[in-house]
């Protein structure tokens, strides 16, 4: 995979041709040093807008957005109030250095939903029509469970990235599902100095599996000359064009998940809390609904050879079909790769940083997903069989259990249902407390 390397001093010249006639752009990192990926995000976001483009950054890095810290915002509300609670983005868009910048507001627990939202389709169609410009930072595992199709795709490291690391292997799904690598923006033209590999992190080792087989599963004020908290100019533009992106991003959208005095708690609790909340009541001790979601192919045997991969190194994986929109608005089959099954989103967020300091996974990489829904088969032993039918099976346990998936709904199931159907595979969708949805 060949990468035009972007250099930050060069993106004023660069970056404008490059994004001509683009609609909707990921700016994706590959690299643990977020604080330099999110500032490179601001650059190249700088550089579209510098010739009077209309240009709209969002942060969907939803686990801990910085964005926001670059400019010297506050927390403030953002997408995730806008796609939740029906909050208007011309409310929570600011205009910095001449970018409508959206933060990522409160806290979400259903951060799956948010991603694959169809309004990012219909956001996508209205820019295009105005020949504005949707600038969406996220992870490689949001992008592949973003409902959209990016025209293009430029990748955040400042001493490039390997095709063949974790994130590498991200952006390769990215492209199999249609979308252009633009380029990879970099810190200079050439690589620094490898690091010193004595200075590599000790390696915890991860928690193992439960011993016995599980009741399973399916369950400043800042450098800001331009900034306005509610500019009238954001308001005019956002709500200008009846047919246009910028109307959409005006409206309340679909109808909120919660109540206004939800809402306004969920902010609350953004705002004096600068780590996010775990967002989900203390689960029970025999509930395992968290993991980490590292990986999504388009190919099922790529998937299941990473989680085999992560299952000879004392780590249960699942793997997971889902249904995304392709380019020209068909739906294609993707294959998630979910490491690990958690108590707790604290205890995936560590499960994830032994990930990165035994190198399985690039530091930056992995989202933590509540995914509490699998299938349990009906029959245990190895799981060659169901996948010679086309069932992305893996083993959980150490009696033999074969389950298929981790699934935030029983609707995102529903795929995977059909398939165990065709192939005359009997499961149960069941939670990890044992109980049917």
């Amino acid at each position: 995979m060949s990468a035009r390397p972007l250099p930050r001093s060069r993106l004023d010249n660069l970056i404008p041709p490059l994004l001509d006639g683009q609609s909707l752009v990921a700016l994706v990192p590959a690299t643990g040093d977020l604080k330099w990926a999110a500032a490179a995000a601001w650059d190249v976001a700088r550089a579209a807008a510098q010739h009077g483009r209309r240009v709209a950054l969002v942060d969907l890095w939803i686990e801990d957005p910085t964005l926001h810290e670059v400019v010297g915002l506050a927390p403030t509300e953002g997408i995730v109030d806008a796609f939740e609670y029906g909050v208007s983005l011309t409310k929570a868009a600011h205009e910095v250095d001449h970018v409508f910048f959206i933060a990522a507001g409160a806290y979400t627990a259903h951060s799956g939903e948010l991603f694959g939202h169809e309004r990012w389709k219909k956001l996508h169609g209205g820019f295009r029509v105005e020949g504005a410009l949707l600038l969406l930072y996220l992870s490689a595992g949001a992008l592949a469970r973003l409902s959209a199709v990016p025209d293009g795709l430029i990748v955040l490291a400042p001493e490039g990235f390997e095709p063949e690391s974790s994130i590498g292997q991200g952006v390769t799904a990215a492209l199999e599902r249609g979308m252009p690598l633009v380029g990879v923006v970099r810190e200079r033209w050439t690589p620094g100095a490898a690091p010193d590999p004595h200075a590599a992190p000790s390696s915890p080792s991860f928690p193992s599996p439960r011993p016995s087989r599980p009741v399973l599963l399916p369950h400043p004020e800042a450098r800001i000359a331009r900034h306005r908290t509610r500019p009238v100019l954001v308001a005019a533009t956002l709500v200008a064009g009846a047919a246009g992106s910028w109307a959409l991003l005006a409206t309340g959208g679909e109808a909120g998940r919660a109540s206004g005095a939800e809402h306004r708690a969920a902010v609350t609790a953004r705002a004096a809390r600068p780590v996010r909340p775990t967002g989900a009541p203390a689960p029970r001790m025999d509930s395992l609904p968290w993991t980490v979601q590292l990986a999504a192919y388009a190919r099922v045997d790529k998937a299941l050879g990473l989680a085999d991969r992560l299952a000879a190194r004392d780590l249960p994986a699942f793997v997971t079909p889902v249904a995304l929109a392709g380019r020209r608005g068909g739906a294609a089959v993707w294959y998630r790769v979910l490491a690990g099954a958690f108590t707790t989103r604290d205890s995936a967020a560590a499960a994830r940083a032994t990930l990165w300091a035994r190198g399985m996974a690039p530091k930056g990489q992995g989202d933590l997903l509540r995914a509490p829904y699998s299938f349990s088969l009906a029959q245990t032993g190895r799981p060659d069989g169901p996948r010679a039918r086309g069932i992305p099976a893996t083993r959980w346990g150490t009696e033999g259990a074969l389950v298929v998936g981790a699934f935030e709904t029983p609707e995102q199931a529903s795929l995977a249902e059909a398939q165990l159907k065709r192939a005359r595979i009997r499961a149960t969708l069941v939670t990890r407390m044992g109980t049917k949805p």
